[in-house]
């Protein structure tokens, strides 16, 4: 009851107070004469309503443990790429109250010395404007129209309706999935790709099928049906394979030859590529064909003749020593004057 004595701008009117939570008013009005006699400052706008200042909470100790804080401090330094947006902000303030004297054990303000963190692969502080309009979309569930810029293609404008915000460890990267109008299929968009955002006054009903479209994708391209993809790892590589959760239909069974055949079942198995092609000739595909074709087609361009002969033309100039280059070209010499 203080909270919202305190919190609403209005004040609480005791009858509808008492009523919302399943309380005797009589019971609210004494524990109200209790609290003025100890001489907490509550006023009285108009009959029934009363209300209090919030700078007359008294402090309250939560009891929070010195593990739970140091998970905290974790979960700050695992996000660094958040730290300038809203989200990053809440962590640090979180953090800051939790730790404050008075309030928590005091533990020192800075960085959990037991946990180095890389740098952020993508700063989303000039991206924080989206990504709380994109929040602010999901949270009224009204349509998004955003301007993408995907590598090697020209800026283009949609109208999304946004489901839910994924991040990707893999790349770490933060997605939006969204139904794409322009397309007419459930689509998912990176944060710091989309370079504006406004929200519109279109709302929108939740696709249900959203979420499960997405449990399906190997990491984000979703789909609404899956398609069985069987590879076959090296001994070599084959207990690196057998670490990891790649998905949540994989199975795992051992080779004769002492590798792993990985079995899954994803929506997009194209996506699955760029993954493989880090593994050279420790993985073969044994299902699907096309994916199979797909990855055999890149490895044969990556070795192509006309593509070699490129490489080897730059590794020859770059090794080639400065007194051996072509000279550079430089005006003819002047004809010398004969003497008479």
């Amino acid at each position: 009851m203080l909270l919202a004595l305190a919190r609403s701008k209005r004040g609480i009117n005791v009858r509808q107070f008492a009523e919302r939570h399943g309380w005797q008013w009589r019971s609210l009005y004494r524990d109200i004469e209790t609290l003025e006699k100890a001489g907490v400052p509550i006023e009285r706008p108009e009959h029934g309503w009363f209300t209090m200042s919030e700078r007359c909470l008294p402090v309250f100790t939560v009891d929070v443990r010195p593990e739970e804080l140091s998970a905290l401090s974790a979960a700050r330094q695992l996000a660094p790429g958040l730290k300038d947006t809203t989200i990053g902000r809440g962590l640090d303030s979180l953090w800051s109250k939790l730790s404050t004297p008075g309030h928590q054990p005091s533990l020192p303000l800075g960085e959990e010395p037991w946990l180095h963190g890389s740098p952020p692969a993508i700063d989303y502080g000039p991206h924080r404007i989206v990504l709380d309009t994109v929040r602010e979309a999901l949270r009224t569930r009204r349509a998004l129209r955003i301007r993408y810029h995907k590598p090697g293609s020209e800026p283009g404008d949609r109208i999304i309706e946004p489901a839910f915000l994924q991040w990707d460890p893999a790349v770490e990267a933060l997605y939006v999935s969204a139904w794409c109008r322009k397309r007419g299929s459930q689509c998912t968009f990176a944060i710091h790709r989309i370079t504006r955002a406004e929200v519109t006054d279109e709302s929108f009903a939740p696709r249900r099928e959203a979420i499960a479209e997405m449990s399906k994708a190997f990491r984000l391209w979703s789909r609404p049906t899956t398609q069985r993809v069987v590879l076959r790892f090296s001994p070599r590589v084959a207990d690196e394979v057998r670490e990891r959760t790649w998905h949540r239909t994989a199975r795992f069974t051992d080779s004769d030859d002492g590798g792993v055949f990985l079995a899954m079942d994803v929506g997009a198995p194209e996506e699955l590529e760029r993954w493989l092609l880090g593994f050279g000739p420790d993985v073969q595909v044994e299902e699907p064909p096309a994916l199979a074709e797909q990855v055999r087609t890149r490895h044969a361009e990556a070795v192509a003749p006309a593509r070699l002969g490129t490489l080897r033309a730059r590794r020859d100039r770059s090794a080639e020593p400065a007194e051996l280059a072509e000279p550079a070209a430089t005006a003819a010499p002047r004809p010398s004057r004969s003497k008479l």
